[in-house]
């Protein structure tokens, strides 16, 4: 075979990659609303429709996780499991998952960062602000097609942030696009709260990125967009 020839799935991603960058276009504003949880503060902790318990991602989950990118996906989601299979090749730790305990099955993943990790996220992660050294971030979840509507994150995403105290962090942060109230709400529901804006805009297809954070102030009605759950 030529040195030249591409496999199926070499294709598949590069394919995912162009669309991406098209998806951009010329001009792109893409807000997000940065969330905080509050580690000092009790939070009832919220319940999956199915049991499920939490522990570090291994190498054989990727398949259970992400398999079905070798079948028929759609180009979004092609993007997104690009991007959590981007963060795991650069080894940034720690991705946990979250199982299915009735079939052992992994359901659900997500990265739980701390600040001695901020070169490392500033150098394979966009748009992420550096952290203090009493937070942690929460990025890049991700819940395979057939585990989706079974209210896995919230109780996933509560569980791995209480591991961010092991990482001496008061507070953990995680982002999410302003307009996809799904998941803000799967947010709050695992104890964060809006906390400030980043202001993300994109300039021909994606390469010239520009990124703002601001807290909101008090009394600034965006901290209560969440308020009724």
């Amino acid at each position: 075979m030529s040195s030249l020839a591409q496999s199926p799935s070499s294709i598949s991603v590069l394919g995912s990659k162009i669309v991406g960058r098209l998806r951009k276009g010329l001009y792109r504003h893409a807000p997000r609303f940065g969330l905080r949880r509050v580690l000092s503060e009790e939070w009832e902790a919220p319940r999956a429709k199915i049991p499920i318990h939490v522990r570090p991602f291994e190498p054989g989950d990727e398949e259970a996780l992400f398999g079905h990118r070798h079948g028929e996906i759609a180009p979004a989601d092609a993007v997104e499991v690009n991007s959590r299979l981007r963060h795991i090749e650069a080894d940034i730790p720690t991705a946990y998952v979250a199982v299915d305990e009735s079939t052992g099955t992994p359901c659900y993943i997500q990265w739980l960062m701390g600040a001695d990790q901020n070169d490392r996220i500033q150098t394979h992660l966009w748009g992420l602000p550096r952290l203090a050294r009493n937070e942690a971030l929460l990025e890049n979840a991700y819940i395979p097609p057939d585990y989706r509507g079974q209210r896995v994150m919230p109780e996933a995403m509560y569980k791995i942030a209480e591991k961010a105290r092991d990482l001496g962090a008061d507070y953990t942060l995680t982002f999410v696009p302003e307009g996809n109230m799904a998941s803000l709400k799967g947010c709050k529901r695992a104890g964060f709260d809006i906390y400030s804006v980043h202001d993300h805009r994109e300039y021909v297809f994606g390469i010239v990125q520009r990124h703002t954070f601001n807290v909101l102030p008090k009394g600034d009605p965006r901290l209560s967009l969440l308020a009724v759950s």
